[in-house]
């Protein structure tokens, strides 16, 4: 399916001949098509609709500007241009299908994977992408703060350490303030 977004989202590359980034770009494509922000009622399920569509219609365009205009066009969060081909660096085809882009270019060129995403799975890719930016380090300590010893223990059982803890360390009932902060630090590494 040809992406509606891409005679915008190239007219808004050219605009910007050094680059533009997916937050901007986002923001002109919405005063061009106001659409863009009923996708749903759902905060974070549209946001993931509008990135899902730039990205299709980046991708999208990055393959046909490659095979018809011998153009190039980078793609990441923070900065997307059109380049000369000859300024991109050229891969074989191999390492193409192995790379990072290549499994990204594959994700967002599936409209299957816009149809299925509904808001828990919106809801479960960002759990997974939270719990997945607290480091590991920062997580043991928490839980041995907590006095946890079970390394993926459920949220329950998080919440009721927490409450006992911070019952006995809380600063009105004679606790120190410190301590008290520090728990709830652990208790927010570990439930999120």
């Amino acid at each position: 399916m040809r992406n509606p977004l891409i005679p915008a989202i190239l007219a808004l590359l050219r605009e910007y001949p050094g680059g533009i980034s997916e937050f901007d770009l986002l923001k002109q494509l919405k005063t061009q098509h106001p659409e863009l922000k009923r996708l749903a009622e759902d905060f974070n399920l549209a946001l993931f609709r509008q990135h899902f569509l730039i990205m299709n219609g980046l991708y999208q365009l990055q393959a046909s500007l490659w095979q018809e205009e011998q153009l190039g066009l980078t793609i990441s969060a923070s900065h997307i241009q059109l380049v000369q081909r000859a300024d991109l660096e050229l891969h074989n085809s191999t390492e193409l299908n192995d790379s990072v882009d290549a499994k990204l270019a594959a994700y967002y060129l599936d409209w299957e994977e816009y149809v299925k995403t509904d808001e828990e799975e919106v809801e479960r890719l960002l759990d997974s992408f939270f719990k997945g930016i607290v480091n590991a380090d920062a997580r043991k300590e928490a839980l041995a703060l907590l006095g946890i010893e079970d390394k993926a223990p459920s949220k329950d059982e998080i919440k009721r350490r927490y409450r006992k803890l911070a019952h006995d360390a809380h600063p009105d009932r004679g606790g120190d303030k410190e301590t008290f902060i520090s728990l709830r630090q652990a208790y927010e590494c570990l439930i999120h």
